[in-house]
C-alpha cells in the first residue's frame, strides 16, 4: 500500500505546496461548487490523519482531474484515472476509515485499560470478518471500493 499513499502524498502535496496552484484549486472548487473547499494535508507526524486525508481525495477525486486537466497537466492525476490503482486507493481508503473509528474509540477521557482492550480485541474480530469477506468477494464493507464498476464486474 505503500505506492497509493506516496501517490496520494505527491498529489496533496502538488496542490498544497504551491501557493498559486494552492489558491486556484480552492478557486475551481468554489466555482464547481463542491461539497469541500480544499484538500488536507498530509503528514508523518500525524499518520492517523491519513485515514481523513485520503477521504477527502476520494470525495475529490473527480474535482482533482478535472482541476488538472483544465490546467493541461495530465501527468498530475493520471492514476485518478487508472481503475487498478484506484480500486487499490479505495481498498486502502476503506481500511484507513476503519482504522479511524478505531482510533476514536480509543480516545477520550475515562477509557480504561479494559475498554482499550477490548476495542482492539473487536477490532481484530472485524479484521478477521472483513477478510473473509473479500475472501468471498463480499464488499459490502467497503463501500468505496464497492463503488468502482469494474470491480463490481469481477465479482460477479
Amino acid at each position: 500500500m505503500k505506492p497509493v499513499l506516496d501517490a496520494v502524498v505527491k498529489l496533496v502535496n502538488t496542490i498544497r505546496s504551491r501557493g498559486l496552484t494552492h489558491r486556484q484549486f480552492r478557486d475551481f472548487l468554489q466555482s464547481v461548487q463542491s461539497e469541500y473547499s480544499d484538500v488536507l494535508y498530509y503528514t508523518k507526524v500525524r499518520w492517523l490523519s491519513a485515514g481523513c486525508v485520503f477521504e477527502r481525495v476520494w470525495q475529490l477525486k473527480d474535482d482533482i482531474v478535472s482541476f488538472f486537466h483544465e490546467k493541461q497537466c495530465y501527468a498530475e492525476c493520471e492514476m485518478l484515472e487508472d481503475t487498478e490503482w484506484l480500486s487499490d486507493f479505495a481498498f486502502f481508503t476503506d481500511l484507513l476509515c476503519h482504522m479511524n473509528n478505531l482510533n476514536v474509540k480509543m480516545q477520550g477521557k475515562n477509557q480504561f485499560i479494559d475498554d482499550i482492550r477490548a476495542h482492539l480485541k473487536s477490532f481484530k474480530l472485524k479484521l478477521n470478518l472483513l477478510a473473509g469477506q473479500l475472501a468471498k468477494n463480499d464488499l459490502s464493507h467497503f463501500s468505496r471500493l464497492n463503488s468502482i464498476p469494474s470491480v463490481n464486474e469481477e465479482v460477479a
